[in-house]
């Protein structure tokens, strides 16, 4: 059972609702990658209030679990696709990202690093962009999370250019320690952790019949 909530300047629209008479999407999908901006495609008809609601890249949209009381996916609206069907009736499409592509949206100012710890050169990362974006309408700031990469050495020593902000952590953290990055948040913060791997191991056996329908 799934909600999904459009927000636009604080003030929110179900798109799709969890009980069976109310508006409904006509599709949609969520995928998940390791250190890349997860993805939400959805399809609406005219008769669904997103249809007419969403702005690209200002309208905010969340998906809510409701049986779990998990949210699924909490990004923005990239881009509508207008199409019709067999039938004559028009349908528009949605391609949105999640928050860790706000990482896209700031550039990278020059500097030379010397023995600095990973979450120090993180935070200098993250400090950059949240200067960037600070006077966009949506806010789209970070802070530094749970770091648990470290390098063999101990401390790095780093150029910043003037690239983009995930391109920049990407080439200088990621390919080079390893590791993966997860958004969270907390009592309204917003925070990018940089973690070994998310999630955890398990030793539970998965069996047809028992806890997976099918392969």
């Amino acid at each position: 059972m799934y909600k999904v909530t459009i927000n636009n300047h604080g003030h929110e629209t179900v798109i799709h609702s969890p009980f069976f008479n109310d508006v409904k999407l006509v599709a949609g999908k969520i995928k998940q990658e390791i250190n890349v901006a997860d993805g939400f495609t959805f399809s609406v008809l005219p008769n669904n209030p997103a249809y007419n609601l969403i702005r690209p890249l200002t309208t905010l949209i969340y998906v809510d679990n409701t049986k779990t009381g998990k949210r699924e996916f909490d990004g923005r609206v990239l881009m509508p696709t207008e199409d019709m069907s067999n039938s004559g009736s028009f349908a528009k499409s949605f391609v949105c990202e999640s928050e860790l592509g706000y990482l896209n949206d700031s550039r990278q100012r020059h500097g030379e690093y010397h023995d600095i710890t990973v979450r120090d050169f993180l935070q200098v990362i993250i400090d950059n962009h949240n200067a960037d974006v600070a006077d966009d309408p949506i806010d789209k700031t970070f802070e530094v999370g749970i770091v648990e990469v470290d390098s063999s050495t101990g401390t790095l020593y780093r150029y910043l250019g003037y690239e983009n902000t995930f391109e920049t952590i990407k080439d200088k953290l990621l390919d080079r320690l390893g590791g993966e990055l997860r958004v969270r948040k907390e009592n309204g913060v917003r925070y990018l952790d940089y973690l070994w791997s998310i999630g955890e191991r398990k030793s539970t056996e998965i069996r047809i019949a028992k806890n997976l329908q099918s392969i």
